[in-house]
């Protein structure tokens, strides 16, 4: 099958020649699309294998925060084609874990450019899904911070395997651990089984948001939370929901990309 090409640009004109180049190399290329709010919309129908995106779009929202959203909640790869060639949105874009930023050369796109680095990202989002990065099971967690964990037994368990199916949300929050724990620890974040048990992970969550399914998703600064039953348990009202008993809420920043992703799993 062709892999399919989400184009994200506000002038038409740009877009028909992107389009033209890529249904030359037999790529499916989406419908014009102008707006974030449109971008997500095209993501929720259908999965673009790559995105092609401009910085400056119609309505609020920029080609960074979709860039953003692309990286840590839909591991999408992409490729910003944008007019800004200046440090400034250079050092915005690294940010967002962008495969390659292009230039746009008016009023020509170079087109062997283009078709090279969207080849390039293709065959690295292909290597990224070899059997060594797919179809994991769930996450090898720490059953205490590692300081305490070292002065354990030899046979006691200080890591143990928890099932994504088995996790209701992970959180960096501290008031949370405050309700299990008065002790806790900077650069750890923690994850709540179905059990309510707490296990520790020394990362964070942005860097965990990468190889986490799709039914995992960032709602704020402290929290990515698993819209699936019996943990997602509703929404209370347009900025909070309940997950597995907690009441946490949704960020404006992350709002528009959480509507997406729980009307694709819920009829509403």
């Amino acid at each position: 099958m062709n892999e399919y090409i989400l184009i994200v640009e506000d002038e038409a004109i740009l877009y028909r020649r992107m389009k033209k180049i890529l249904t030359k190399e037999s790529f499916e290329v989406s419908d014009y699309t102008p707006s974030v709010a449109e971008a997500l919309q095209r993501i929720a129908e259908r999965r673009p294998d790559l995105v092609l995106l401009d910085i400056k779009l119609q309505g609020e929202l920029t080609g960074i925060d979709l860039g953003k959203m692309l990286y840590e909640d839909y591991h999408i790869p992409f490729i910003y084609v944008t007019d800004f060639d200046n440090d400034m949105f250079f050092a915005k874009a690294l940010e967002t874990g962008h495969e390659y930023y292009l230039v746009k050369t008016k009023p020509r796109i170079n087109a062997n450019e283009l078709k090279r680095a969207i080849y390039t990202a293709l065959k690295k989002n292909q290597e990224r899904k070899s059997p060594a990065h797919t179809d994991k099971l769930g996450i090898q967690a720490l059953v205490n911070y590692l300081d305490i964990i070292k002065n354990l037994g030899t046979n006691d368990i200080t890591r143990k395997n928890i099932a994504f199916d088995d996790i209701a949300f992970f959180t960096g929050d501290v008031k949370f651990l405050q309700e299990y724990s008065n002790e806790f620890r900077k650069n750890y974040i923690w994850l709540l089984t179905r059990d309510h048990k707490l296990y520790f992970l020394k990362t964070s969550l942005k860097k965990l948001s990468q190889n986490l399914p799709e039914n995992f998703i960032r709602v704020n600064d402290h929290y990515i939370i698993n819209l699936k039953p019996p943990f997602f348990e509703g929404r209370i009202n347009t900025k909070k929901i309940r997950v597995l008993g907690e009441v946490i809420s949704i960020s404006d920043s992350y709002k528009t990309d959480f509507n997406i992703k729980h009307d694709a799993y819920y009829l509403t």
